[in-house]
């Protein structure tokens, strides 16, 4: 498709093997993996409501009763009795997510060979959509896909460059199918049900039997054809497609989830004419029709954000040449976003031969093309010359995968890039408005038992998945979480008051859709984490600190924030030296050695519940007096609470505590960065306001070292670029480089990095690494708090030298653009889309200054490299046209 980016394009040279190599999309609530077969393609598909089991008591009372022994054994000093009783707190195993079933497309005996030098698939970050094309004698085919969140269907439309060469046929199935049949002419109806206990050892969908079964699920199939000999036979539950000219699927689905807290079972919801319906509703549309809608839907969020980064050796004299404009226009964004887009001039770079910066044009929304002219344009390739001539382009490329591999020697800035973008994509892709979160997986995973359930866990992995909503400049996809977070406040006021005879709610380190938030079974090191609620209430409060949108914050995020701070509040207890601290705590996931040389992992106080509690406390009573609530009775609770939380302490070798002891660590190297929460994904750990726990946070990540799952080392990426040094945040960065085989499946701590097809491994897989990455990136060129905006504070100055990234958010309602030439800062533009009372700076090195306050209303201010104000204006003056350009 014209218009697209070589640098926002995922590719490989032969088809996908693995589904960790498959090339993903997503609509948010539908996930498909496109694998790219010639004579034989699977799209493995998902859908975010399938899971197993339905609404359960999990709570536990024997915890209530359990809880002071523990608390008395914690105080005594006897860590390892206090974990082992702790296993009595525990619960039930959450539910797991479970796959769709599979598209299987079998294409007739001339594509038992094919010209692989013509081969050729990838996905279109600008687009969200994949392409696979490849040559057979003088016949090239393309097949284009895409899942549509307008719609909410999964359309692929198949071609081939002479009439009548499209024969093929279809079917469906699935791991979970209890039945599956056409219907009329062009339909499939596959359904199934998903198993009652996912937890069982093995799911057997052959041996169900009709009482007390999961959740049901359908998927209906749509085959529409084109072209005068084409025909389309029914074969069994089969689909056969004969010479066509090209065809077009659509897959719908549908299941009886009816809500977290109404077992499946019971649900009044129809699956099957749930899905039709979805397909009546684009009766009439053609494939072009969806492919407008789901360009218009997506474009306008991904392309909020754009990134350049280059490692061009400016020469005396260059910085003159750099004269392509950008253009950033509002379009009235959603949630209070600004949405940007860039124009260009089309000069071209004095070092045309460097691709580091030649071009921005990427923003501009791509071209849709018509079947019609897709037709044209394949059949033109004509014989095996012309189709070559057709992918000439591809032929001067290299795989991504290749990409991944050459990356320690050439360090290609694009790749960095692509993976952030990626993480974008992958947001937009499994987390919309009335969707699931993005689960561990984000919406894809063709397994019955996938790795740790695919749960939202949420010890890290589930608000890593969003740490980079508000700052890339995606917070429509934020939604979701507050959904979850609403649903988690119902079951976790039972389990507050079951498990802890305390008011408010309270929730753990697992759950499902089922909104548990007990704690889970086994090992108290994970499992006895009750801190998750207060931590996801701080992304409540980060929306709200990016949008200034007082209406959020009245109306749902401080009624969570009351629950949540009236269970706190009372959960604390005094620790006999004057402090407050959670008793009963974890590090989560991490073991420490007891005085007594016993291993153990439930103490009291642990630095993370003390920093992740003071920044809640801080954000209620910040909230409350934007509210007009700080003199309630809890706010005052809330006030004294937080003066006596047991502050951060430094051990013997000046690095940060983790626990509230100086405990031996058998793990120094441990995955989780759980201690450092103060200063990321935190604000009480910073360079101006705590340089000496800046220096203990420094000792800490060096004691950790850089190796980890991809997770961890995205993490460590973010920590390094808050502490504003390049040099490690840029290392972390290479770490994450490192390529993964795609049948590695087993969970190591120490090979983190990348697959193929830029999932992130753990390895197995695990997404929140991708999100992770993104976050971090941005860390490192833009940082802000409610009053200070930070200009490339950890921007390696050797590897992107040269760069331009616009449409980054800031806290106080702003946007961003920032550019750069050899590693010094030439313009940064500053969008302010609401009045602050607070002031604003922006600093850039040792330099600050004040931005200019305004009553009357948006306001642009564009800033040279020494931070002298150019030019300021008002969004909502006609002459501006709401347009600011920056002039390079």
């Amino acid at each position: 498709m014209e218009g697209s980016d070589d640098e926002l394009l995922v590719e490989s040279f032969e088809p996908a093997v693995n589904w960790n190599e498959a090339l993903p999309l997503g609509s948010g609530r539908l996930g498909a993996m496109v694998f790219g077969g010639v004579k034989s393609e699977l799209v493995q598909l998902n859908e975010d409501t399938l899971w197993s089991g339905g609404p359960r008591d999990w709570n536990n009372p024997k915890c209530l009763e359990t809880l002071p022994t523990v608390r008395k054994l914690v105080m005594d000093g006897k860590y390892a009795e206090a974990t082992s009783e702790a296993t009595k707190m525990l619960g039930p195993d959450p539910q797991v997510y479970q796959p769709l079933g599979d598209l299987k497309l079998e294409f007739d005996e001339s594509h038992d060979t094919y010209d692989k030098e013509s081969y050729h698939r990838q996905l279109d970050l600008d687009t969200a959509m994949t392409d696979v094309n490849y040559t057979i004698g003088d016949v090239s085919y393309l097949r284009q896909a895409f899942t549509s969140y307008p719609h909410q269907v999964f359309a692929m439309r198949i071609a081939g460059s002479a009439s009548g060469s499209v024969s093929f046929s279809v079917t469906m199935d699935s791991q979970l199918m209890v039945g599956k049949e056409v219907v009329g002419s062009k339909y499939i109806t596959m359904k199934g049900q998903c198993p009652s206990d996912g937890n069982a050892a093995q799911v057997e969908s052959s041996s169900k039997s009709s009482a007390n079964q999961g959740m049901e699920f359908v998927a209906v199939l749509q085959v529409e054809v084109f072209g005068g000999t084409g025909k389309l036979h029914i074969d069994n539950q089969t689909l056969r497609v004969h010479q066509a000219d090209y065809v077009v699927l659509y897959v719908a689905a549908s299941s009886s989830f009816d809500g977290p807290f109404k077992d499946p079972s019971l649900s009044d919801k129809e699956p099957t004419s749930l899905a039709f319906s979805t397909l009546e509703k684009i009766k009439g549309l053609s494939y072009d029709d969806l492919l407008t809608a789901h360009l218009a839907d997506y474009q306008p969020l991904f392309q909020r954000v754009s990134l350049r980064l280059g490692n061009h050796r400016c020469i005396e004299g260059d910085e003159q040449e750099w004269d392509q404009g950008m253009v950033m226009k509002r379009e009235g964004a959603n949630q209070g976003n600004a949405d940007f887009g860039v124009q260009m001039d089309n000069s071209e770079n004095v070092d045309s031969g460097d691709k580091d910066l030649s071009s921005w044009e990427h923003i501009v929304p791509a071209e849709i093309v018509d079947s019609k002219r897709v037709e044209t344009e394949i059949r033109a390739s004509g014989g095996m010359d012309e189709g070559a001539s057709l992918h000439k382009p591809w032929k001067e490329r290299i795989s991504t995968k290749d990409r991944i591999l050459n990356y320690k020697e050439d360090e290609d800035p694009g790749l960095v890039v692509l993976l952030f973008q990626f993480g974008r994509y992958l947001l937009i892709a499994s987390s919309r408005p009335n969707t699931f979160v993005a689960n561990l997986q984000g919406v894809w995973n063709n397994q019955l038992h996938p790795a740790w359930r695919a749960c939202p866990t949420l010890n890290i992995n589930l608000e890593m998945n969003y740490w980079p909503a508000e700052t890339c400049n995606l917070a429509e996809c934020h939604l979701p979480l507050f959904d979850f977070l609403e649903q988690l406040a119902v079951t976790g006021a039972a389990t507050a008051k079951v498990n802890y005879g305390l008011e408010g709610w309270v929730c753990h380190h697992n759950a499902d859709i089922w909104a548990q938030s007990a704690p889970v079974t086994r090992d108290p090191v994970w499992a006895l984490f009750p801190m998750s609620g207060a931590w996801i209430c701080l992304h409540l409060w980060e929306h709200y600190t990016f949008s200034q949108d007082e209406e959020f914050l009245r109306k749902r995020a401080y009624p969570l924030f009351k629950g949540c701070a009236t269970f706190f509040v009372d959960w604390l207890v005094e620790d006999g030296k004057g402090h407050l601290v959670t008793n009963p705590s974890t590090s989560p996931e991490h073991y420490f050695i007891a005085p007594d040389g016993q291993r153990a992992s439930v103490s009291y106080g642990s630095t993370m519940d003390m920093a992740i509690l003071k920044n809640l406390f801080n954000a209620v009573i910040s909230a409350a007096k934007i509210l007009g609530e700080d003199e309630t009775e809890l706010v005052s609770k809330v006030k004294a609470s937080v003066e006596r939380l047991l502050p951060p302490r430094t051990g013997s070798d000046g690095r940060l505590l983790e626990w509230v002891e100086e405990f031996q660590d058998p793990e120094d190297t441990h995955r989780h960065m759980s201690h450092l929460f103060g200063l990321y994904p935190g604000h009480s750990i910073t360079p101006q306001s705590t340089p000496e726990l800046c220096d203990a946070a420094t000792k800490s990540i060096l004691k950790r070292g850089e190796i980890g799952p991809g997770w961890s080392v995205a993490w460590k990426t973010a920590l390094w670029a808050r502490l504003w040094n390049s040099d490690h945040a840029y290392s972390m960065v290479k770490r994450m480089f490192n390529l993964i085989s795609a049948d590695e499946k087993e969970e190591r701590f120490d090979g983190g990095g990348l697959y193929s097809n830029l999932f992130s491994a753990h390895p197995p897989f695990q997404i929140d690494g991708n999100f992770g990455f993104t976050a971090a990136v941005a860390e490192m060129l833009f940082q802000s708090d409610e009053t200070n905006l930070y200009v490339l504070p950890a921007l390696p100055l050797k590897q992107w030298r040269d760069g331009l990234v616009t449409g980054l958010r800031g806290r106080g309602a702003v946007t961003v653009g920032i550019r750069w030439i050899g590693g010094k800062l030439q313009e940064v533009t500053v969008q302010v889309e609401k009045n602050f009372s607070a002031t604003r700076l922006l600093h850039h090195n040792s330099k600050a200054v004040t931005l200019p306050k305004s009553a009357s209303g948006p306001q642009l201010y564009t800033y040279d490299g020494d931070l002298n104000l150019m030019r300021s204006g008002s969004l909502d003056d006609p002459n501006e046209g709401g347009r600011m350009c920056i002039i390079l």
